[in-house]
């Protein structure tokens, strides 16, 4: 007896449905609640190899949140199938694709939901793939905006930045000096850790800052006109006795002898010779002058005044006081920085050319008044020999 045995059935190649879910890198950046998404739908049979469904997942990402660059790995891809697969697993490797064709083919009608969220920043769209050039040109001038606005800061910072000019550097080096060799430890002295000790009964003359910078100046000056070893002569060391401190400038020794030798020398002018007086009248010499009408009087007018914003900051009997630096200038007599920034700004470089500075000068310099009284003090210090 012959029995016909018919072959199995041929097994059946199932089509699958992927229902995809993808969210943009700017949308993962947002509370889950408000996050919005962008869907599509990819059907496959089920012995289309895995590089196929990566494919078409890549083609659906490209057209829905138009990235940079396209890359699989770029993004969390993960997988679900109802009843089946609740727990989202992964989507990055072949073993995994097959776990899902798997739980696909059990299933009357095979539907898969795939869950793509994006790792990098990949939102902004290129001009080319779009056609939309307008975007293109926004970029652009957003990246020049920044370019000029780190230019602008670096701008900003390198003029904030003071350049050291070489008197600073040599006045620093003064005070360092001073700083090392006046370094006092005693316990009552410890305000600012500097004191001039009096060789005479060997007390402690508190140094500040304000000291220091005047003793460097002095130093400082071409020639100098003091020592490491005493204080300059100058009205924030008169408590010290005079025979402490260094002697006047030679400028201002000379300048001293020849106002004490004018002063002495009697003006000729002045001296008593006698006096005749004759008692005229008035009219005596009427008849010399012609008959004219009298000049019409002008109610409050005065004859003119000699006015105050013309007189130079220097009287003009004054002598001038030693040769210094504008820099030396404003520290020996506490001239603040605004007065020397404006007396630089105006091309003043040392007393050489501010004893001609004229009050309406220093008003157009933008001075304001009690600068200006600072001024006249520095300089009538100056011409006094006062260090």
């Amino acid at each position: 007896m012959n029995i016909l045995r018919l072959a199995p059935p041929a097994p059946q190649n199932v089509m699958i449905s992927y229902s995809l879910v993808m969210y943009s890198f700017e949308q993962m950046k947002k509370p889950k609640t408000k996050r919005s998404e962008e869907t599509a739908i990819i059907k496959l049979y089920q012995d289309e190899p895995f590089d196929t469904l990566k494919a078409q997942i890549l083609k659906c990402i490209s057209e829905s949140l138009k990235p940079k660059k396209l890359d699989y790995d770029d993004y969390k891809i993960m997988f679900t199938i109802l009843r089946h697969q609740t727990v989202p697993l992964s989507l990055k490797k072949t073993a995994e694709y097959e776990h899902l064709v798997e739980c696909a083919v059990r299933m009357k009608t095979p539907a898969m939901k795939l869950l793509i969220e994006a790792l990098k920043d990949q939102t902004a769209v290129r001009a080319s793939d779009t056609g939309d050039t307008s975007q293109s040109s926004g970029s652009d001038s957003d990246g020049q905006k920044r370019k000029k606005k780190k230019k602008k800061v670096a701008e900003s910072c390198r003029k904030k930045l003071v350049k050291e000019l070489p008197l600073n550097i040599e006045l620093s080096a003064q005070i360092k000096l001073l700083q090392n060799r006046y370094t006092c430890n005693k316990p009552g002295c410890l305000t600012s850790g500097y004191c001039y000790i009096l060789p005479d009964n060997n007390a402690h003359f508190t140094l500040s800052h304000r000291h220091l910078s005047v003793w460097a100046a002095a130093l400082a000056a071409k020639p100098p006109i003091t020592t490491l070893d005493k204080p300059p002569n100058h009205k924030e060391f008169d408590t010290l006795s005079s025979n402490l401190l260094s002697n006047s400038a030679p400028l201002i020794q000379r300048r001293l002898a020849e106002r004490n030798t004018a002063q002495s020398t009697p003006d000729p002018s002045t001296l008593t010779v006698p006096t005749i007086n004759f008692n005229l009248p008035n009219d005596i010499f009427s008849f010399l002058q012609p008959a004219s009408a009298p000049l019409p009087t002008t109610p409050g007018r005065t004859n003119a005044l000699v006015n105050s914003a013309d007189m130079p900051v220097l009287p003009v009997s004054a002598w001038p006081g030693p040769d210094l630096s504008l820099a030396n200038f404003c520290a020996v007599y506490d001239l603040s920085p605004d007065i020397h920034a404006k007396l630089t700004e105006n091309g003043y470089t040392g007393t050489r050319t501010i004893r001609y500075i004229v009050v309406s000068e220093l008003k157009e310099m933008g001075f304001k008044n009690g600068e200006i009284a600072a001024m006249k003090d520095a300089v009538a210090q100056w011409a006094n020999g006062e260090m």
